[in-house]
């Protein structure tokens, strides 16, 4: 591609549609963060005749849906306007000011909003049934509130900006055609090189995902104490199983990762109690660490003393 392709701005007409886009993007995000806490109020003020694993899944389900797909829009539009318009990175200082915004809205969203969605729907689906749940529970809705709020209060923010352009200019000249296709073919670059990390982050986690779990009967194992492991490759997850009585009758962790998403796994251990069997259905947004837990129940149950017929 010649050098100034490369380095010139987008038509009207391309910078109208991406304007368009961008602004579906914002108010998907926005709405989103708002259905949110229309559900939340309504556990909060109904919670008695809601069921709330039900609220919790549809939660999980708009976070993980629609409002992270949003997000990323608008992140990669906010990009494309930097990179293929006048405006640029730093020349305004609305646009600092926007990118600002969207960074705070990016790390609220990954750090506190969406973990907060995923462990409330983590711990209904596993019926409340590790140590603390409910202390942990009330923590989680408290957070989600607060940031779906604070995520709302960014977009409108963001609105202004974008409306009233306000502040002027921070740098007055243009950058070279050579320094444009530096910049645009580097941060090219490394978004190409985040999609396919993620791209094979996802297709390793599926993997382990969609691992399948055998029944081992326990009517057939001697009484005892049964340690059983699993490894995805960068953790090993232990576990003692305990069977008396031909029946299962405790399971706990021994090794497992120090992140709330595998303490909330710990909550599938009620399942394979329930259904005396380590084929259960893996606890909602703590998927892989319950996947490999149950196989390290399995291997548990798999290498166990036999009662000799």
């Amino acid at each position: 591609m010649p050098a100034d392709g490369l380095a010139a701005n987008l038509p009207p007409k391309a910078l109208k549609i991406l304007t368009g886009l961008h602004l579906i993007c914002l108010g998907l995000v926005m709405g989103a963060a708002a259905g949110l806490l229309v559900s939340l109020r309504l556990m909060y003020t109904r919670g008695d005749n809601l069921d709330h694993l039900t609220a919790d899944l549809f939660q999980a389900t708009l976070v993980n849906g629609l409002f992270i797909w949003a997000l990323c829009g608008l992140l990669a539009t906010s990009i494309a306007f930097s990179l293929f318009s006048s405006w640029g990175f730093s020349r305004h200082t609305w646009i600092v000011l926007k990118w600002v915004g969207l960074a705070l809205m990016v790390l609220c969203s990954a750090n506190w909003l969406i973990p907060a969605v995923d462990g409330m729907a983590a711990l209904s689906d596993g019926l409340y049934s590790i140590p603390d749940a409910g202390e942990r529970y009330s923590a989680l809705f408290r957070q989600a509130a607060a940031m779906a709020s604070v995520v709302i209060g960014i977009g409108v923010i963001l609105v202004g900006l974008s409306v009233f352009k306000p502040f002027g200019l921070l740098q007055k000249g243009q950058p070279s055609h050579r320094t444009i296709i530096i910049i645009r073919v580097a941060i090219l670059l490394l978004a190409g090189g985040a999609v396919a990390a993620i791209l094979m982050e996802s297709a390793k986690l599926r993997t382990y995902r969609q691992m399948e779990i055998s029944h081992v009967e326990p009517a057939f194992i001697r009484d005892g104490v049964y340690r059983g492991a699993a490894s995805d490759g960068s953790f090993t997850y232990e576990v003692d199983v305990t069977v008396k009585g031909k029946t299962i009758v405790e399971v706990t962790a021994v090794s497992n990762r120090a992140t709330p998403y595998a303490r909330y796994a710990e909550g599938v251990f009620s399942r394979v109690l329930n259904n005396q069997s380590p084929a259960v259905d893996a606890i909602t947004r703590a998927t892989t660490s319950s996947k490999m837990l149950l196989k390290a129940v399995e291997n548990a149950l798999s290498g166990a003393s036999r009662i000799e017929k």
